[in-house]
């Protein structure tokens, strides 16, 4: 799944938050120790990077935020620890919703330690180390995420044998039609349409495609040789519509998996038009 699982964990939030159990101004103090890896330019996944011990507030919201524009993985570990885990969205997808079809075991800090054997992160545990020393760990943990969309075989290997953070794509197109029948996942719509992490997918393929589009919104997930996009479509004569293309074991550049899944979507709307499922209901 890599990072599309953050659908999931942020359906719960609002589910959470529509329960009053959560507030979207409830606040999170995150320390070093509680940062995971992502990009460098991720709004608190690059502190990652950096030797000195930080701690940095935030509301719940501004975390949904981080999650979901940014796919900051700091921000979706920092909301599943405050929602009770993993096996909290377990229970959450399999209980609430009885949707089957998706694991999610590890937290995106372990999922990404797992997948490119980076060296344990957590900066108290070297409380006696001096900076140039924690900055050589963290130069180790790049060098191994590098290159970062190349595939780990074995690794990759076992997630997919073992079904463990995976899911299918008829389990995640029903998460996402719940979604946009559910009043109360609202706000996670209003953030997916707000994804800022790759817009040469999905995005790409609906191009051609806007003059029949009223909203869109999407979440992509990339890690390895996995590069996934999964997507709502509200068109213009009231019809939602869900499309999900995962891909992975791909030796193909980054550039051209996602013009794969651009090519899959266009195929997919076209065969739409020419069913007529986008003229006037």
């Amino acid at each position: 799944m890599a990072s599309v699982v953050k659908v999931a964990i942020a359906m719960l939030v609002a589910s959470e938050i529509a329960k009053g159990a959560v507030s979207l101004h409830e606040k999170i103090t995150i320390h070093s120790q509680d940062v995971s890896p992502g990009l460098i330019t991720g709004p608190l996944d690059r502190f990652y990077f950096s030797p000195f011990e930080t701690g940095h507030t935030h509301t719940v919201q501004q975390l949904m935020a981080f999650m979901i524009h940014d796919s900051d993985n700091t921000a979706t570990d920092a909301l599943l620890h405050r929602l009770g885990g993993t096996s909290a969205v377990t229970g959450f997808l399999i209980d609430e919703l009885q949707i089957e079809g998706i694991c999610i075991k590890r937290t995106m800090h372990e999922l990404l330690t797992y997948y490119y054997a980076l060296q344990p992160s957590d900066v108290s545990e070297y409380s006696h180390w001096k900076a140039s020393q924690r900055f050589g760990s963290i130069l180790t943990n790049v060098r191994r995420m590098i290159p970062t969309y190349a595939c780990r075989r074995n690794r990759e290997d076992y997630l997919i044998h073992s079904g463990e953070d995976t899911c299918t794509t008829r389990a995640i197109t029903r998460l996402l039609k719940l979604l946009t029948r559910s009043p109360k996942y609202a706000l996670v719509y209003s953030h997916m349409q707000r994804c800022a992490t790759n817009n040469r997918r999905i995005t790409e393929g609906l191009k051609e495609h806007r003059v029949f589009i009223k909203s869109f919104g999407h979440k992509t997930g990339s890690v390895g040789a996995i590069a996934n996009d999964v997507g709502i479509i509200q068109f213009n004569n009231g019809y939602f519509a869900v499309l999900a293309v995962m891909t992975c074991h791909s030796a193909v550049r980054m550039a051209g998996r996602d013009e794969q899944i651009a090519a899959v979507t266009r195929t997919v709307v076209c065969q739409w038009k020419m069913e007529h499922l986008l003229e006037k209901a």
